[in-house]
């Protein structure tokens, strides 16, 4: 029937971006898990009134154009994920190893927690700031530390003490880490593909759907949650400028039923 039979739908389906090169998408990453794509046309027009019936009905309305938005529900994340949720760019960590960095106030506190600044770390020593012979603090002891994250905590102050802050810290940071700079590429421009199936007709046909020319903008989401998570990607629909407009393609997307 190719799409002329009339259908109720329920879709569910893939959504991928691709990068644009010379207008045609190359290189694409799956989303993953997306509950809602929804997409949001605007049409633009200015509504003029006549003045001669005496009731100022509207007598010329005149289009202006179009604009649309795609709000993208996820649910999966990676490191590309990432990058389009929170707008940055991948960056490999650097893995110089850091002798005695500054981690805390000179003055000392149980519970005070520190920051090495590096991921997934080794080799880590804290050391006090005692000018006669810097003492060692004792992990587990004197304070714990998550290596994966850096954090660090204060929790005890007597054992082998007593200490002279500021604590100083030095360790080697993990070879194998990368991570998002946020907000520094808030531009990408995409290829939106949706394969998509119709779960409410039987044998769930399927439908397809192409936007050429997306901005994608950072997304909400939530840093903790006590349910699923999920980040809203909002992305921008422009008209393709490599398209003609009356070309097949049109400029800004294709829909096909199957």
């Amino acid at each position: 029937m190719n799409g002329q039979e009339l259908k109720y739908w329920s879709l569910q389906g893939t959504v991928d971006f691709f990068n644009r090169v010379n207008g045609m998408p190359v290189g694409g990453n799956w989303l993953g898990d997306c509950s809602s794509i929804q997409f949001e046309p605007s049409p633009q027009k200015e509504d003029f009134k006549e003045n001669h019936t005496g009731f100022r009905t509207v007598g010329l309305s005149m289009y202006q154009g179009v604009e649309a938005t795609i709000a993208i529900t996820m649910h999966n994340v990676n490191t590309t994920n990432w990058e389009l949720i929170l707008g940055g760019d991948k960056v490999a960590q650097d893995t110089t190893a850091v002798v005695d960095k500054e981690l805390t106030p000179t003055a000392l506190a149980v519970g005070m927690t520190f920051l090495l600044g590096a991921f997934d770390v080794g080799a880590v020593t804290i050391e006090d700031s005692t000018p006669a012979g810097a003492k060692t603090l004792t992990l587990g002891t004197n304070y714990t530390l998550d290596a994966k994250t850096g954090r660090g905590q204060i929790i005890d102050l007597t054992a082998g003490g007593p200490f002279v802050g500021p604590l100083l810290g030095s360790f080697t940071p993990g070879a194998d880490v990368s991570y998002i700079k946020m907000l520094s590429n808030t531009e990408r421009e995409q290829w939106i593909h949706i394969s998509g199936k119709n779960t409410a007709v039987q044998g769930m046909p399927r439908m397809a759907f192409d936007f050429y020319y997306a901005k994608v903008l950072p997304a909400s989401m939530q840093f903790i949650n006590e349910s699923r998570g999920e980040a809203v990607l909002n992305c921008t629909v422009l008209g393709d400028p490599t398209k003609p407009a009356d070309g097949d393609l049109g400029v800004f997307g294709r829909a096909v039923m199957f």
